[in-house]
């Protein structure tokens, strides 16, 4: 696909980028740009400590995160404008396509994603004639509700109404309202949901065990710059080992950065982040083969392609050898 092949709004974003990158840095001071989805949750921490506390300077690199939209992230790592992005599943989807694209790191082993719904609602054979709030069809709530009510005996073609309503605070907004009576939430919104009164149902690691946060890249950058990927893992692993090590700051960071008061929320979000992280950035064939299932959830087709064809462990393994694990 060339540049030109992209939406018009997808090219403006990216030329933006590139017009901020510095063309004439050293090697030493290039700017790394790295793009993730979501500021705050359990999947973005490890890229904000990186930054905040100096993990990435530290292995010498200058490393940027920029936030944008899904598709944004795999168009901006396809053109080489971005340099990582910080998602798992869209680079599988983009590399079951056909694009040079790779997974590289897993930063978590499962979701942290959970089925939340008003207080009425107790199971999920409950959710029969309901409206259930999604961000799209084909997003991951999207996939994920068509798999949680295929598990439970239930049609997701008949048995429920889906309603696009948007980012996980916009669908938490409307579970508020009642104008949709579950949806799939991430920490710490799920914790705020419960102390409202309403009900955690289940945790999508339940059904299965997928990892969406990550870092993949384009193939052209694991020619060109092996080491720096190993050096960006590295970062990023030290980041997981800081959250783990220490409570109080990790605690004190979501009272004050993210906005999060309640103790009991700060305190529940914490311990479920723990049991979430990677701790060597690899992950099974098996827990790969799963975030292919997931992808192809709600299509009508389903492709056949190779583990080895999308992730490349590589670099993760040197890095946990480097930091001596």
């Amino acid at each position: 696909m060339t540049f030109a092949a992209y939406p018009r709004i997808t090219r403006l974003i990216l030329l933006a980028l590139i017009a901020v990158l510095p063309s004439t840095l050293s090697a030493q001071e290039k700017r790394l740009t790295i793009g993730f989805t979501n500021p705050t949750g359990t999947a973005a921490l490890p890229y904000v400590m990186a930054e905040k506390k100096g993990f990435f300077k530290k292995e010498g690199l200058n490393a940027v995160v920029v936030i944008m939209q899904n598709q944004v992230v795999v168009n901006g790592v396809v053109s080489r404008s971005l340099d990582y992005g910080a998602t798992i599943a869209n680079f599988i989807g983009a590399a079951k396509g056909g694009l040079p694209v790779r997974v590289v790191m897993a930063i978590m082993d499962g979701l942290d994603h959970v089925l939340v719904a008003n207080a009425n609602i107790k199971r999920v054979e409950d959710l029969k004639g309901k409206n259930i709030g999604i961000s799209s069809f084909g997003g991951a709530p999207h996939n994920e509700m068509v798999m949680i009510l295929r598990k439970y005996g239930m049609n997701p073609d008949k048995d429920v109404t889906f309603l696009q309503i948007g980012g996980g605070a916009t669908r938490y907004t409307a579970l508020e309202s009642g104008s949709i009576h579950a949806t799939m939430l991430v920490p710490p919104m799920n914790k705020v949901a419960r102390e409202k009164g309403f009900n955690e149902i289940l945790y999508f690691n339940e059904i299965m065990k997928v990892p969406l946060s990550g870092l993949s890249v384009h193939v052209d950058k694991i020619k060109e710059s092996p080491q720096e990927i190993v050096k960006v893992i590295k970062a990023l692993l030290t980041s997981v080992d800081f959250i783990r090590a220490n409570k109080s700051e990790i605690l004190e960071f979501l009272e004050k950065n993210w906005g999060i008061k309640d103790p009991a929320v700060r305190e529940g979000f914490y311990g479920d982040m723990l049991g979430l992280y990677s701790r060597t950035g690899i992950v099974s064939d098996e827990t790969i083969a799963n975030v292919i299932r997931f992808t192809q959830a709600t299509r009508k087709t389903q492709e056949n392609i190779s583990v080895s064809d999308i992730t490349d462990w590589t670099f993760a393994k040197r890095a946990n050898e480097e930091l001596k694990r």
